[in-house]
């Protein structure tokens, strides 16, 4: 009879593995209910150079999702009264984008003189409390990714927006050609603009699981912007999370070339060479990751795994430490550390990060499961049991647990 192992997890781009409850009492979830956001945004065209008028009303929706977005923000705050640590403005924000729903975005020019148009759009959305529950209780490494994402779509919004004041602040004072230079320019920011939009939107469908429409969200955002990094990588994660690994590195390769200090597509790259078996090309990817980012544990645990494949589980279980050093919350390495104990036959030992992975995810079954198949090498067989029985308690779909459950039982 053999008693099957759940295979240590790679940090980026596998299915949620595990969820952490960041704070969120189960009474919250029972109360939860739709609030209503109307919120304005503003952009004014015409005080300046040419402009687009379909691209000044997208401004202006962007400024009143901003808008609402941070009155959802106060509604995440105040759900999270966290146990395990408060969470950042960041991860604030990323909540409050991913369970805002707009209903209504109608955008009315209003006429302020002359050719000034201010654009006013008023918009109406709507917050399940439920859904930041969920958004709470997600898998740490995919939330942690979308923090990331968010970041960089702020970012690459303000840099477009700053460099867009910027050319208006030129044209008051620029002569006829360099006016007809600035209006080139615009056109170029407004494609950069736009191109960032469809981004965003590509990463909405992503975060919904719909990896089809974000890819042809991510491929309008490159046809706008070839030299955009952002969405070439996101192109990749889209086609790694379809399957297709060779894709993803094509992809990645590309947003590589175009921001080279970005360690993302690096992580991303080398957990596509590790689906494929390619373990030293994973390696050499996960180790660029952490030159250009060394305290992101991800990478270190991903290095980890690839090393665990490659037979080297001491030196594998190095990378799983440094892992938890940068992040204590970040229970996948303590799985994968008691898996490489396992292999190494340091039973007690793999039971002891079993149990700190339960610690830190009390609902994630595949600590269970593997701290069960440790008691079955050391002979406890009614320990095992407990284990796997708790294993299939918290996935009882899941055959593996089930075989090994049944497979335990007969040794009593």
């Amino acid at each position: 009879m053999q008693i099957i192992h759940q295979a240590p997890l790679a940090a980026l781009g596998l299915p949620a593995a595990f969820t952490v409850v960041w704070g969120v009492a189960d009474p919250v979830a029972a109360l939860a209910e739709v609030r209503v956001i109307e919120a304005d945004g503003y952009y004014i065209m015409g005080d300046g150079p040419e402009e687009n008028a379909a691209v000044a009303k997208e401004r202006a929706r962007a400024d009143a999702r901003r808008a609402a977005s941070e009155q959802a923000g106060l509604y995440v705050a105040g759900m999270t009264e966290v146990k395990k640590g408060k969470l950042t403005r960041d991860e604030i924000r990323t909540i409050s984008a991913a369970v805002l729903e707009v209903k209504e975005d109608n955008v009315t020019p209003e006429v302020l003189g002359g050719t000034v148009i201010q654009y006013h759009c008023h918009m109406k959305a709507v917050v399940d409390t439920g859904s930041i529950t969920d958004q709470l209780r997600q898998d740490r490494e995919e939330f942690a990714k979308s923090v990331q994402r968010n970041k960089e779509l702020e970012a690459d919004l303000a840099r477009v927006n700053a460099e867009l004041a910027e050319l208006k602040e030129r044209y008051k004072t620029a002569s006829e050609a360099q006016k007809q230079e600035i209006n080139r320019e615009v056109k170029r920011n407004e494609d950069e603009f736009t191109a960032v939009q469809w981004n965003e939107k590509g990463m909405e469908r992503y975060n919904r699981k719909d990896y089809q429409g974000a890819i042809e969200y991510f491929r309008k955002a490159i046809e706008l912007d070839p030299k955009y990094a952002s969405p070439w990588n996101n192109m990749g994660g889209a086609y790694g999370a379809l399957g297709d690994h060779n894709k993803e590195i094509e992809y990645c390769r590309k947003a590589i070339e175009l921001d080279p200090k970005d360690a993302y597509p690096w992580n991303n790259m080398g957990f596509a060479y590790n689906e494929l078996g390619n373990y030293n090309m994973a390696i050499e990817c996960y180790r660029k990751a952490i030159e250009l980012d060394q305290k992101n544990a991800y990478p270190w645990n991903n290095m980890g795994v690839a090393y665990g494949e490659l037979g080297d589980y001491n030196k594998a279980i190095g990378y799983y430490r440094k892992a938890i050093e940068l992040d204590p919350k970040y229970a996948t390495p303590w799985i994968n550390m008691g898996f490489a104990y396992d292999k190494l036959g340091d039973y007690n030992k793999g039971i002891e990060c079993c149990r700190k992975a339960i610690e830190l995810d009390p609902k994630d079954a595949s600590p269970w499961n593997n701290m069960g198949i440790a008691y079955y090498h050391l002979g406890n067989y009614p320990k095992a049991v407990e284990c796997f029985q708790k294993a299939v308690e918290l996935e009882p779909r899941d055959e593996l647990f089930q075989r090994n459950l049944e497979t335990a039982k007969k040794m009593l």
